[in-house]
């Protein structure tokens, strides 16, 4: 009779519900599916106007020679020339290219380490843990930039504070920013120093988050603290490290501000990317072939090469470090 439930018995016993009930149900179930679907259409929309929307644009553009000023419509399609111009042509892109890949792999390899250390010395009963966690972190809340021009000054070959005290210990005066086998290691301590705080912090939550039943039990079959770290800690801290790992590579692969502002001005003493390009990083490179040389065409295709790069690094990152979570 209408909508009204009826319940009849079926075989064993078993009761089933009418079939007009099962369609009331299915009307409200996509009911909610579809206001489900009203509540997230915003983060949706969002999504593909400020994500999708610019991925889509510079791959056209990459696909085209563009200088700024001239409206979108009007420039030249120059299919793969770009990507061949930067793979092949383009030095200053491939010693860029080289640098980045340094400085990824010597800073993500020291912030992953030392920031265990800090994190494991910060676990113990030592004294002050709040002041230390404070001084590690503050760096973190520097601006990059403000942070980049304090080293210049601080490590310039003149009159920088570290050179004073160099030369107070009587030890020789270093060209730190300003030499081309130097200049690349310092950048890769200020960007240590800047991010090394924060890793701490984190590795600091995973560690505060494993059960001390875990190193009880580990206690009891006779392993000590370095058995201990390397069975009980280290599987354990497996999803933090992966983060970090994954974060820090796709922060070094994009790194800008701390080389642009160390190595440009009157206190580093050098032009951006300098000396002599020893600095340069892929994203300071497209910085300048685009706003400098008005070239977007070029630096769209820097962007997408970089992307990828940044894409296939974190699928592998993901891949085999999630296998052995």
């Amino acid at each position: 009779m209408g909508d009204r439930l009826t319940v009849t018995s079926g075989a064993f016993g078993q009761e089933r519900v009418t079939p007009p009930v099962r369609r009331t149900r299915r009307r409200r179930l996509k009911s909610k599916t579809i206001w489900g679907y009203v509540f997230v259409s915003p983060a949706i929309l969002s999504l593909l106007i400020f994500a999708a929307g610019p991925i889509l644009f510079t791959l056209w553009v990459s696909l085209h020679n563009w200088n700024l000023i001239e409206p979108v419509s009007t420039m030249p399609y120059v299919g793969l020339d770009n990507y061949r111009y930067l793979l092949m042509k383009d030095s200053v892109f491939r010693q860029a290219m080289r640098n980045t890949v340094v400085f990824t792999l010597f800073g993500v390899s020291i912030n992953t380490v030392f920031g265990l250390l800090g994190a494991l010395l910060l676990n113990t009963s030592l004294r002050g843990r709040l002041v230390w966690r404070t001084l590690f972190f503050l760096p973190m809340v520097t601006a990059p930039l403000a942070l980049g021009m304090m080293w210049a000054v601080l490590l310039n070959k003149n009159y920088g504070l570290i050179n004073i005290l160099l030369t107070g210990l009587g030890l020789p005066r270093q060209p730190f920013l300003a030499s081309t086998h130097q200049a690349l290691a310092c950048i890769i301590a200020i960007a240590v120093y800047q991010y090394v705080g924060y890793y701490i912090i984190i590795y600091l939550a995973g560690l505060q988050g494993i059960p001390q039943d875990y190193y009880d039990a580990a206690a009891v079959d006779g392993a000590n603290s370095v058995q201990s770290f390397w069975h009980v800690t280290l599987p354990l801290l497996r999803p933090v490290l992966l983060f970090i790992l994954v974060t820090n590579t796709i922060g070094a692969l994009q790194v800008f501000d701390i080389v642009f502002a160390a190595t440009t001005g009157v206190a580093a003493e050098t032009s951006g990317g300098g000396p002599a390009g020893s600095t340069m990083v892929v994203v300071l490179h497209m910085y300048n072939t685009a706003f400098k040389f008005f070239r977007m065409g070029r630096a769209a295709a820097m962007a997408v090469l970089l992307g990828a790069i940044i894409f296939v690094v974190t699928f592998i990152q993901l891949r085999f470090l999630r296998e052995k979570a």
